[in-house]
């Protein structure tokens, strides 16, 4: 069975949605093969400095920081429920680009879901910038893959396209907004869902 996810790094629901779904295919014992498909939320973001996600989120809604950190409140313990960490007081906002490429290339290696979690954990629970190239090795370096051939990935541009060819893809497919799975090509299932949801899909996808 394939599982195919729409999703980007700084989206609170994607990691949720990857959460349910990691946690729906434990249930079923269902092999599963995992590809991540890129979903830029903001692919103009800066590439040099990432912005403190509070601070993007405050000037986006008209808020002060502390006001922008108390409505993140709820969102912050729904993710406890699922066992996730956000830590919106360091979280940044990179572009997303690199880190999608990165995941494409882990990819090669059967580490897609390694990869993809590790990019999440990075933005969400550790306060990473991956705008920044060490950061960004420091997930590859975590997964257990060449960070000198993460190095030339990077410096090649290898993999933008597919990360461009992705966001069309959605287009043509109608999807305007992550999470989103796509399982065996035949169903899909939007936003963050029961686990229950997961389960009934993959029996009928058998």
């Amino acid at each position: 069975m394939k599982v195919q996810l729409y999703a980007d790094f700084t989206c609170p629901f994607s990691y949720m949605g990857k959460r349910r779904l990691d946690q729906a295919i434990e249930q079923s014992g269902e092999a599963v093969e995992f590809e991540l498909k890129a979903f830029q939320l903001t692919p103009d973001a800066s590439t040099e400095k990432s912005m403190p996600t509070v601070d993007l989120l405050a000037k986006k809604f008209g808020r002060t920081r502390e006001e922008t950190l108390e409505t993140t409140k709820g969102l912050r313990a729904q993710a406890v429920e699922m066992g996730l960490q956000y830590n919106y007081d360091t979280m940044k906002a990179p572009n997303t680009k690199k880190a999608h490429q990165l995941t494409k290339w882990a990819a090669t290696f059967g580490e897609s879901q390694e990869a993809t979690e590790g990019f999440f954990r990075a933005i969400f629970t550790e306060g990473k910038d991956l705008n920044l190239e060490q950061d960004l090795l420091s997930v590859v370096e975590a997964i257990g893959l060449d960070t000198d051939q993460a190095k030339q990935v990077l410096a090649n541009g290898e993999y933008a396209d597919a990360v461009d060819q992705d966001r069309m893809e959605a287009g043509h497919e109608g999807i305007r907004s992550v999470p989103v799975f796509v399982i065996d090509d035949k169903y899909m299932i939007t936003g963050v869902q029961p686990i229950e949801l997961f389960l009934q899909t993959f029996a009928k996808a058998k």
